[in-house]
């Protein structure tokens, strides 16, 4: 089978293909047979596409191969398994990736010249930078090779595609050598710390898990490369924001391996082993930490941090609408730069954590007593959550009273789980457990059954942070007389808090059911605060939603355990009757014999 598929290949290469140039490899002899990665970053695109794709993104999973050699060329032979990176694992087979035949033009003593215009005249699908959905619709018109760049761990081809609906791509395509012997796998305990994970196979298709980890007994220096394209005056609060997880590994003697630099000139910023923060200059609020790892072990190898430009107006409305009412500096239309620096420090701090093997840990800010969020000491220490990997943002349970006393209304540079988590992943022999090292994952349902799973809530007390959020709200409704995107955003906050309380009404807290007294509390919030929505956010699209969640999946499923099913149907109509006709005060009215049915 090998024999025939090489001389059909063989017979390709000789077809007419018009005018182009040939542009050549120089593959070492003593790379043969040895792992690499085939993958692909965008260099340039004419219709970037916000998150989707734009310049600096690796859209296509990496593909594990090597190179074989046959009588009539050079073969990349893709691995039978594939990685599948993230924390639920898995593998898969690559069905669509097919052997890359490549024919060797010269041989020399040590070194194979291969001619690779062939194959790159073709854009390059199974390592596509461009997304499937978009590729389906492109033919290609025409191609233009930019340049080739090979090194000692990797060679590259940077090529141009134009097509025929007039997108215009760059992309550079990579083949990185990996380590003929992986680094050790390593598994954190994902009840204790949260890490991705990724799963690989040996030649029979056995599971081997790892975490993502770099290997600081072979990279001892993690250097970041600032993009120069960010504005003036933010390089001081990026290189902070990175160099701040130096004092994690400082505390568990592993010295301060991370490093920061401006950008110099005649950077291959392309490489597939040149760490960045990247500034996208396309209209888009996100960040993303993005790693590049060796499937095999989870060894980090490359790490990207990218900063959509539209991340610095999102950080801001998010600082206006939750600390607001407190901080009237927090009122203005722009901040200066000494006020949006320190945000700057907190986003790229928690990307770069994603950088170090990282996942979300939306618990950090639980285990932190509510009342100890509006304490001056407490918040000057500790910030405003446990982890700068939660989702917890500034402190909306502050005053403007508590503000002048001194309480600190930002997340911590690093708050202590982030040190145990690091040690836990770097240096397990060091950990040390402490009560804030505290690990939930996130939860992808629209209203997390896990109370202490939940962004944009802070404190152990749901009720306490939305009452504090609802009451910013109206504070900044009443004062600053909202329009435009503050006002959207403002709404939306609003029904958002509301939304978020619903976690206690059947939940649980890892495993432990929440009280019967605050199950009738929130209901009761819930209820009070929807029938007292300023006219000025009233919005009915929300209100739907959340007496959808409240009446549709909550309430029902509980009676249904204690009164049986044709209670449960007579109730359910009761109830949709009562929200179909927006009566909330008379549902509140029902709420005794609510709560009765809940707890019995």
């Amino acid at each position: 089978m090998r024999k025939l598929l090489s001389t059909c290949l063989a017979l390709l290469l000789f077809l007419p293909l018009g005018a182009r140039e040939q542009v050549l490899w120089h593959l070492p002899k003593d790379k043969l047979g040895q792992p690499v990665l085939f993958g692909s970053r965008i260099v340039d695109v004419n219709r970037p596409m916000g998150k989707v794709f734009a310049p600096g993104q690796r859209n296509a999973r990496p593909v594990l191969m090597s190179f074989e050699r046959d009588t009539t060329g050079m073969f990349l032979v893709p691995a039978r398994y594939q990685p599948f990176f993230g924390n639920k694992g898995g593998l898969r087979k690559y069905h669509h990736v097919h052997t890359v035949f490549f024919p060797i033009v010269e041989e020399k003593a040590d070194t194979l010249v291969l001619d690779i215009s062939r194959y790159f005249y073709r854009y390059p699908q199974q390592v596509s930078a461009i997304p499937p959905r978009e590729m389906k619709q492109e033919v290609r018109t025409a191609y233009e090779y930019l340049e080739t760049v090979e090194d000692t761990d990797y060679m590259q081809v940077t090529c141009r595609y134009q097509f025929e609906s007039g997108l215009d791509v760059t992309a550079a395509c990579y083949v990185l050598f990996l380590p003929r012997h992986p680094m050790a796998p390593y598994l954190v305990n994902p009840s204790r710390a949260g890490y991705t994970r990724v799963e690989v196979a040996d030649k029979e298709g056995w599971r081997h898990g790892s975490t993502q980890r770099w290997n600081l007994e072979r990279q001892d220096k993690i250097v970041f490369y600032v993009d120069r394209a960010f504005p003036e005056g933010w390089y001081p609060y990026i290189k902070e924001g990175l160099e701040d997880w130096n004092k994690a590994f400082e505390a568990v003697g592993l010295g301060s391996p991370i490093t920061v630099l401006p950008e110099p000139e005649g950077l291959n910023r392309n490489s597939p082993l040149v760490n960045m923060v990247r500034y996208m200059d396309v209209e888009e609020a996100n960040a993303k930490g993005d790693v590049l790892c060796d499937p095999r072990s989870g060894e980090i190898l490359q790490g990207d941090i990218l900063w959509w430009k539209n991340v610095k107006d999102l950080i801001s409305l998010w600082r206006y609408v939750q600390t607001g009412a407190a901080d009237p500096m927090a009122r203005l239309e722009e901040y200066p730069l000494e006020m949006l620096g320190p945000m700057i420090r907190y986003s790229v701090c928690h990307e770069m954590g994603h950088v170090l093997g990282l996942s979300h840990n939306m618990g950090g800010s639980w285990v932190y007593p509510a009342d100890s969020l509006r304490s001056p000491s407490f918040t000057k220490e500790y910030g405003t959550t446990a982890s700068v990997m939660d989702y917890a943002r500034y402190n909306h349970l502050a005053t403007a009273a508590d503000v002048e006393d001194g309480v600190n209304l930002l997340p911590p540079r690093l708050g202590p789980y982030d040190y145990y988590a690091i040690a836990l992943g770097y240096a397990p022999e060091k950990a040390r457990y402490n009560r804030y090292c505290y690990y939930v994952p996130p939860i992808s349902a629209a209203i997390s059954p896990d109370p202490s799973s939940q962004s944009e809530t802070l404190g152990d007390d749901l009720l306490a942070s939305s009452a504090a959020g609802l009451r910013n709200c109206r504070i900044l409704l009443e004062e600053d007389g909202l329009t435009g995107n503050r006002k959207k955003l403002l709404r939306g906050q609003y029904y958002r808090y509301i939304t978020l309380a619903l976690s206690n009404i059947g939940g649980a807290v890892k495993g432990t059911p929440v009280s019967a007294k605050i199950q009738r509390s929130t209901l009761v919030f819930v209820m009070e605060s929807l029938e007292n929505v300023p006219p000025e956010l009233r919005d009915v699209y929300h209100e739907q939603h959340i007496l959808d969640e409240l009446v549709g999946k909550y309430l029902p499923e509980r009676v249904l355990k204690t009164r049986g099913e044709r209670g449960l149907k007579a109730y359910y109509r009761q109830l949709r009757q009562l929200r179909d006709r927006y009566s909330l005060t008379r549902l509140r009215d029902e709420q005794e014999w609510t709560y009765n049915s809940l707890i019995q």
